[in-house]
């Protein structure tokens, strides 16, 4: 089994995990500050997908 240590001296692990950090960074700002309710309720589908959440639940 390997450790979260080992997972993170791999480059491309250190590198996926900081890209889906910052994306899910940008997403949520959009879904708070964008002036368009649209934009904004896609942001919010959006997050809840990268976060790994069902929409469909209560």
């Amino acid at each position: 089994m390997i450790t979260l240590l080992e997972l993170l001296n791999e480059p491309i692990a250190t590198t996926v995990i900081a890209t889906h950090g910052l994306t899910v960074t940008v997403v949520a700002l959009i879904a708070v500050f964008d002036p368009s309710p649209q934009r904004r309720k896609e942001a919010r589908a959006i997050l809840a997908m990268l976060l790994g959440q069902d929409r469909t639940s209560p």
